[in-house]
């Protein structure tokens, strides 16, 4: 090469090993969000969750099986190490005054740990699959939630939301007045960052009216199987639809207009059951306040199912008045027993609309499954 002549040479490196670990790290992470979505039935209806304050900073721990990283083992099993057979006798008690357990074992137990998330995070991921099904254009007000949106690119000096591409280019245009447009000697000057703002992002109106029985044959599963599921109903609608408006219903014979307060703590002893009353109340209140022409509506009840026998009829034609008033889902949820109701049989031989949905939660880890079920994203937008 002769002397003073320059070449430039462009060669490429494979960083791919360097960034194995990074990698792994968020495979592990994946992996780890997936092990704690298996177990969401059982977190969701824990009583410490459902009896705190959604917007607290308390820290659920979630327990979970171990990811067991592949490794070496080295050496081979000699004779005398671990848990074998003992000198004890067929029929003989085990571990006599230690306890009730179930012995010494010569196969190894699953290991479990404790994942700990924030209240944000769990209902993060059990809102992600939700949405209010059939919504549709209304003729009222619409409602507003928020929404973040990067629209602006400014000069800043500091690095916080740096836009990379925008910043090298403005270093490249400073340099270039000065001789060559040339990647080198970034100063605070150049860095350009994307800045927000919240933005009101427009939804059609909505109602949800929640009707509980909290007559004499609600136990305390029952109860407690409706207060968790309308705990995750009413903060999965102010997380995603934060203007949406919401009704409160409790009946026995008799239904009354109540408070989210009332309605979480209310009960009664010994009292009938007759859900039509709660029907005929959601009837009234749709047509007076949240008209199907100007507001999506959704009737979501919850009963044992044991209900007077001679009602069942009246319900069952409510019901039918309901959906042909347009309401876009009324949801009949059961709690408590694993067999159907009376009533449970009558809705679903009597009432034939897509509309309508009856469901059965008979223990805590049905609560998602439902809760998929009334609010499903498939449905989220009318056909």
């Amino acid at each position: 090469m002769e002397k003073g002549n320059r070449y430039t040479g462009v060669s490429r490196q494979d960083w791919s090993f360097d960034r194995m670990g990074e990698k792994d790290a968020a495979r592990h992470n994946d992996k780890v969000k997936e092990a704690i979505k298996g177990n969401l039935q059982d977190v969701i209806s824990d009583g410490d969750i459902i009896t705190s304050d959604p917007k607290s900073k308390k820290i659920i721990k979630i327990p979970m099986k171990s990811l067991e990283l592949p490794k070496f083992r080295y050496g081979e099993p000699k004779d005398g190490l671990g848990t074998g057979n003992g000198d004890g006798q067929p029929g003989d008690p085990a571990d006599q005054g230690q306890g009730n357990g179930p012995g010494a074992g010569d196969q190894p137990g699953q290991e479990y740990y404790e994942s700990e998330l924030t209240m944000e995070e769990i209902q993060a991921m059990v809102f992600e699959d939700l949405a209010l099904p059939n919504i549709k254009p209304k003729a009222a007000g619409e409602i507003e939630s928020e929404e973040v949106n990067f629209n602006d690119v400014r000069k800043k000096r500091t690095t916080n939301n740096l836009d990379m591409g925008r910043t090298v280019l403005q270093n490249m245009m400073r340099n270039a007045q000065t001789g060559k447009a040339r990647l080198a000697n970034i100063s605070p000057d150049d860095y350009r960052v994307r800045v927000w703002e919240e933005e009101m992002k427009p939804e059609n109106s909505a109602v949800v009216i929640a009707m509980a029985d909290i007559s004499g044959s609600m136990g305390d599963n029952e109860k407690y199987l409706t207060r968790a599921f309308c705990w995750w109903t009413v903060n999965f609608l102010r997380t995603k639809y934060p203007k949406v408006e919401m009704v409160f219903l409790t009946h026995d014979t008799d239904a009354k207009e109540a408070t989210e307060e009332e309605f979480f703590s209310r009960s009664s002893y010994g009292g009938g059951t007759k859900c039509s009353s709660v029907n005929k109340m959601a009837l009234d209140i749709m047509q007076e306040r949240y008209p199907s022409d100007r507001y999506n509506v959704y009737p979501l009840h919850f009963s044992d199912g044991d209900n007077y026998g001679n009602d069942n009829a009246e319900c069952v034609r409510l019901v039918n008045e309901l959906l042909e008033k347009d309401v876009n889902q009324y949801a009949y949820v059961q709690v408590g027993r694993s067999a159907r109701s009376n009533l449970f049989n009558k809705y679903e031989s009597d009432i034939h609309d897509d509309r309508f949905k009856a469901l059965m939660v008979d223990g805590k880890q049905a609560v998602l499954p439902a809760l998929k079920k009334v609010f499903n994203p498939e449905e989220s937008v009318a056909k």
